[in-house]
């Protein structure tokens, strides 16, 4: 029965994927213009171009410096930030310890999707 049930899990697991990926153009994904291959480069195991996404900054921890943004049709997607991650509010850069009191601001963020999750290239914050 145990193994019925993460099998079922699974496959909802995909089919959800798939529903995503197939309507990310609706949800306000954009596919950014080509980079120089030096910059294409620099990120490494990319899925797809980079592309990006505006919501809101639903939550974010820090430590383990992960953010999770809230686009225009309330779907969330998760970022990783890298030691490289720019992060600006205005012409301000900020650190990833920063973005916790930033929660419900809206933001901009340019991300490279990868097998280990959306690598956040910059994040803009709109005040």
């Amino acid at each position: 029965m145990q193994k019925q049930a993460l099998g079922d899990w699974r496959v909802a697991l995909w089919i959800s994927l798939a529903v995503v990926c197939a309507a990310a153009p609706a949800l306000g994904f954009r596919e950014e213009k080509a980079q120089p291959a030096s910059q294409e480069a620099a990120v490494a195991g990319a899925l797809a171009p980079a592309q990006s996404l505006t919501g809101t900054i639903a939550m974010v921890d820090a430590s383990k410096r992960f953010l999770i943004v809230k686009g225009a049709s309330e779907v969330t997607c998760s970022f990783l930030l890298t030691a490289s991650t720019r992060i600006m509010a205005g012409k301000e850069r900020l650190k990833a310890t920063d973005l916790p009191s930033r929660v419900g601001c809206k933001v901009t963020v340019r991300f490279v999707p990868t097998r280990t999750g959306n690598i956040a290239r910059t994040l803009e914050i709109v005040e």
